[in-house]
């Protein structure tokens, strides 16, 4: 359906049609979006992006599907459409439980919206036992606006800590309006930490998933500060 197939940059929004590859939307892109672009060599293996799509990782509702914390953080909307016509839907509202989202029957996804201007401070950090093509214990995607040493906006996507990807909006409360410094990065992955409801299974501990949330966060202050004194 070439409907689903289309990728087109707006004055306001990327859209990426829900049945493009990964690897289409890699080459497309050609690294347009930087925290797609540090997604995508961790999202399986290259024989996976060949067949993989967005519609496919998101209509699955998986709490640990790569993707979604990565268009969390990216304030990203879904196109939806059906019979009746089409809404545009943000991300953070679509998923409602394990596996299950607002999408009605018969509807289906047909494009991702990302918001432009992007940010310009983005990290993906994938936590899993093996560094590639493997499921996450957890997954944390940053997307920050930092002026003037100050955080002026933060959006933060979770995966791997609840019975849905979520929006880590404690912490980007925590972030937001303070200065980028080691300080609010410490205070606010102590907030992160509790961020969500991990659990315990055969791939992590709640403590350990807990304890990786803030320090994802701390590395992404320590790589930040790095990068300007360098």
């Amino acid at each position: 359906m070439p409907e689903l197939r289309e990728l087109r940059v707006e004055s306001g929004h990327i859209e990426i049609g829900a049945a493009l590859t990964l690897t289409e939307i890699e080459r497309r892109l050609d690294g347009g979006v930087p925290l797609l672009a540090e997604l995508f060599p961790q999202f399986a293996s290259r024989l996976i992006r060949n067949g993989a799509t967005l519609g496919g990782n998101l209509g699955t509702g998986s709490p640990i599907g790569d993707s979604a914390p990565v268009l969390l953080a990216l304030d990203a909307s879904l196109v939806l459409t059906d019979a009746d016509g089409e809404r545009v839907l943000p991300l953070a509202d679509y998923f409602t439980g394990y596996r299950q989202s607002v999408r009605r029957p018969g509807e289906l996804i047909r494009a991702v919206r990302v918001p432009l201007p992007l940010s310009p401070v983005t990290a993906f950090h994938k936590i899993a036992k093996r560094r590639f093509d493997d499921i996450s214990s957890v997954a944390v995607a940053f997307a920050l606006d930092i002026e003037d040493g100050l955080v002026r906006t933060a959006r933060i996507g979770l995966g791997g800590v609840a019975a849905t990807p979520i929006r880590s909006l404690a912490t980007e409360a925590a972030l937001e309006g303070k200065p980028w410094s080691a300080r609010t990065a410490e205070a606010a992955a102590r907030v992160l930490r509790g961020e969500g409801t991990p659990m315990s299974d055969h791939r992590a501990s709640a403590l350990y998933r807990s304890a990786m949330l803030g320090q994802s966060l701390l590395k992404l202050h320590a790589q930040t500060t790095e990068a300007v004194s360098s």
